[in-house]
């Protein structure tokens, strides 16, 4: 059934006469009638008495003209909705990324890229838990741009040919714990420790984090035991600070907390996680706000 066989008939039931209603939808009287008779088929029952002049509605379009009536209208004003809906998205620049990332960077990031780009409303999306779920939300146009730590050295990219990527930024990760009564760190890891060491992460395999790689090859010898389990940086922070256990936060997300001891080092510096920081995008969508986005982005990178 289409919605214009629906136009027709209202139009037919309001002229009573072929010939007039045809005109009035600006198609020929042959093919009106054709579709016409296509409701007719669809509904099961003849809803025009062609019989008398001016043509009248027999008892089952008399039945069916309020619900044409009602679908034309419901139809249309949610294509009105659809379309309004489809108008503010337009305008927004949609981006999944880490916790930490979206309170560190994405601020900064975005104002600087202001007087650049069109776009005047974003949204920020933390709420993917494995790097799968971040890639399958890019792939089905969820999201626009994912933006994550990757590791120089165990990137993402190798199995997503459909992606493109391009580097933002670089930062390092930094083993911390909360200090001693002498302000000492409760673990230092050059030291080897030899009982297991309380850790804030638990990161599958499946886990966006470059933590995961560095604890297995640069801490192979050391047993970690984990005490708490979130995504959420805040939270983590939060939890080093009160004691809990070791964790690796970006020093930008702690910066504060090492100034004023609330947190110390767990290793040498040397020892810190270095990644990049990078921003993913589907291949497969050519939307013009997106692409222009992109473009700026291409742009910068090679200025």
């Amino acid at each position: 059934m289409e919605l214009k066989w629906l136009e027709d008939f209202l139009e037919l039931s309001t002229a009573g006469n072929f010939r007039i209603a045809a005109q009035q939808r600006c198609v020929s009287q042959p093919a009106f009638s054709r579709r016409i008779q296509a409701l007719e088929a669809w509904v099961e029952a003849p809803l025009i008495d062609r019989t008398c002049q001016p043509s009248q509605l027999t008892n089952a379009g008399k039945l069916f003209l309020p619900v044409a009536q009602n679908i034309l209208d419901c139809a249309l004003a949610g294509k009105k909705d659809v379309q309004i809906l489809l108008k503010e998205d337009r305008g927004k620049m949609r981006f999944s990324t880490h916790t930490s990332l979206a309170h560190i960077f994405m601020p900064a990031w975005l104002k600087s890229l202001q007087h650049l780009i069109e776009a005047n409303q974003f949204v920020v999306k933390t709420n993917y838990s494995t790097i799968d779920d971040y890639f399958d939300a890019l792939a089905d146009n969820s999201v626009d741009f994912f933006i994550c730590y990757e590791s120089p050295q165990y990137g993402f990219q190798d199995s997503k040919e459909i992606f493109s990527s391009l580097k933002l930024g670089e930062e390092s990760l930094v083993a911390v714990v909360s200090p001693d009564e002498n302000g000492a760190p409760r673990y230092w890891l050059p030291d080897a420790p030899k009982e297991p060491i309380a850790c804030l992460h638990t990161l599958p395999k499946s886990s966006p984090s470059p933590i995961r790689h560095h604890m297995e090859n640069k801490y192979s010898n050391l047993v970690f035991k984990s005490v708490y389990d979130s995504s959420i940086s805040p939270t983590i922070k939060a939890m080093a600070v009160e004691g809990f256990g070791l964790a690796w936060i970006p020093i930008g997300y702690i910066a504060d907390e090492l100034e004023k001891g609330r947190l110390v080092r767990a290793a040498e510096p040397k020892d810190d996680i270095f990644v990049d920081i990078k921003i993913y995008r589907s291949s497969k969508y050519n939307d013009p706000r997106v692409e222009n986005f992109w473009q700026v982005l291409l742009e910068l990178s090679v200025s």
